[in-house]
């Protein structure tokens, strides 16, 4: 892993996102901690890693694993993006006022997908 390039994904997505990203933070999820953040909340990263070890185990009971994100919708305009990669996740929250889905899902997502990944292999 280089926390070099794991920072770089993160200036990268602050830039893409602009003002519509509220906070982001790459984890490892054996411990929750966070490798690499901007503007994250104490507590956060463990109770969105519960969450997706949740899933994870809620879907082997006969659907595929997940695959490289997914998206929580939330009130209040708000929506999280998880990025899990094997012992690693990334969490974005957004504010969906000032982010265009379309954006994120074909444009921003494709791009920060291979950084993340570039990053914890080397």
């Amino acid at each position: 892993m280089d926390i070099e390039k794991l920072n770089g994904c993160i200036e990268l997505l602050k830039k893409q996102m602009g003002d519509s990203l509220l906070a982001t933070s790459i984890v490892a999820m054996s411990d929750a901690q966070a490798i690499a953040d901007w503007n994250s909340k104490p507590g956060a990263s463990a109770i969105f890693v519960e969450v997706t070890n949740f899933l994870n185990e809620s879907l082997k009971k006969g659907y595929p694993a997940l695959g490289k994100y997914y998206l929580l919708d939330l009130q209040e305009d708000k929506m999280l993006i998880f990025l899990p990669l094997g012992e690693y996740q990334w969490g974005i929250a957004v504010d969906t006022t000032k982010a265009k889905l379309g954006l994120i899902l074909n444009v921003i997502l494709p791009e920060i997908i291979p950084a993340f990944e570039d990053a914890l292999s080397g």
